[in-house]
């Protein structure tokens, strides 16, 4: 007797619905880091995504909605990453370059290379700086959120703690794009002298 079969389960409405947000803004980011941003268009997305303009259209009716909504679905998916890395750290003088070197991952990803061409573009393009300000803010309120979970609490006790992460992500910014003109710079050198003084800083005093 043969063994009866089982149907797979029909996904639901909303599941479908993400699934295709989910293409729509992996695509977008693929555009976006591949093209630039003035060779996106929202039916090169669509196509790329492998969905009807039309479902496209209805979820991001313009190009400048669609790459910011791409920007913040990468950057949350970063987030959660970050804060599970986090949990795992070291609880002890380790941890600073532990964090550092985290923190230094983020800025030769997709987020990065997506945000260097939004930011060019925005320049010239009032309607994509608009909508991308909210984003940056956001996106900075974030960084020193998932920080001070990478650093954990003794250094978050830091009076400076605040002006070390500026620091850091200032500095961070900064050498990734000198690696963009120049690759062989000396990325490494000057990523372990910011490990040092973020160090000095952050255990002076200690016991």
């Amino acid at each position: 007797m043969a063994e009866p079969t089982t149907r797979p389960r029909r996904r639901t409405q909303e599941e479908r619905r993400a699934e295709t947000k989910r293409r729509v803004l992996d695509a977008a980011l693929d555009c976006l880091v591949e093209d630039g941003y003035f060779n996106l268009t929202t039916g090169r997305v669509a196509d790329r995504a492998g969905v009807s303009r039309g479902a496209q259209l209805h979820q991001y009716p313009t190009r400048q909605e669609l790459v910011v909504a791409a920007m913040e679905y990468l950057a949350n998916r970063r987030a959660a990453g970050l804060r599970e890395e986090a949990a795992r750290l070291p609880d002890d003088a380790d941890r600073i370059a532990a964090a550092l070197a985290l923190l230094w991952s983020q800025f030769s990803g997709r987020l990065f290379q997506a945000g260097i061409e939004l930011i060019i573009a925005a320049r010239t393009d009032a309607v994509l700086r608009a909508a991308l300000t909210p984003f940056e803010r956001e996106l900075r309120r974030l960084s020193r959120e998932l920080a001070a979970e990478l650093f954990g609490p003794r250094a978050v006790a830091h009076p400076d703690f605040n002006d070390v992460v500026t620091l850091v992500l200032n500095s961070m910014y900064g050498i990734a794009l000198h690696r963009l003109l120049q690759p062989t710079s000396t990325v490494k050198r000057q990523l372990v002298l910011l490990e040092r003084v973020v160090r000095t800083t952050l255990t002076l005093g200690e016991a």
